[in-house]
């Protein structure tokens, strides 16, 4: 009986460990930890965050994804309403950090207009928004 038993509590074990490995990394938001911020340490972390920055600031839009779930996200920036129409620009096939974490930034030389703005991020190929953020510049 007990040479039995062992192997069927294993084969339970293994199964759940893998049902559960499955939803981590396949279901559920692959991009996690958004943070909006006025600079990023050389791995793509957050040093300041906020949600409002002055027309002269660079934005930085920083993330942790899932490593083994999603390899390159696409970034969307918005001028006002997070709307197809209100898109300004697009940056693709970002590649995620060693340490989990991918960034984009925003600045134009003659300065951001002031107000409010939106980023979304995407899995690369996606069509299914994973993240919203929204911030605002003032002068």
């Amino acid at each position: 009986m007990k040479k039995l038993l062992i192997p069927i509590i294993v084969t339970i074990l293994i199964i759940v460990g893998c049902g559960a490995s499955y939803n981590y990394f396949f279901r559920g938001p692959k991009i996690t930890e958004t943070v909006l911020t006025k600079s990023i340490d050389d791995n793509g972390k957050p040093t300041a965050p906020t949600t409002t920055f002055t027309s002269k600031d660079t934005v930085y839009f920083s993330a942790k994804g899932k490593k083994f779930a999603i390899k390159k996200v696409t970034v969307v920036w918005y001028k006002g309403e997070i709307s197809t129409k209100n898109r300004f620009k697009v940056e693709e096939n970002i590649e995620i950090s060693s340490t989990g974490y991918f960034s984009a930034k925003l600045s134009l030389p003659e300065g951001l207009e002031p107000g409010h703005y939106g980023v979304t991020t995407y899995s690369a190929g996606s069509e299914i928004i994973q993240t919203i953020s929204e911030f605002d510049v003032k002068n």
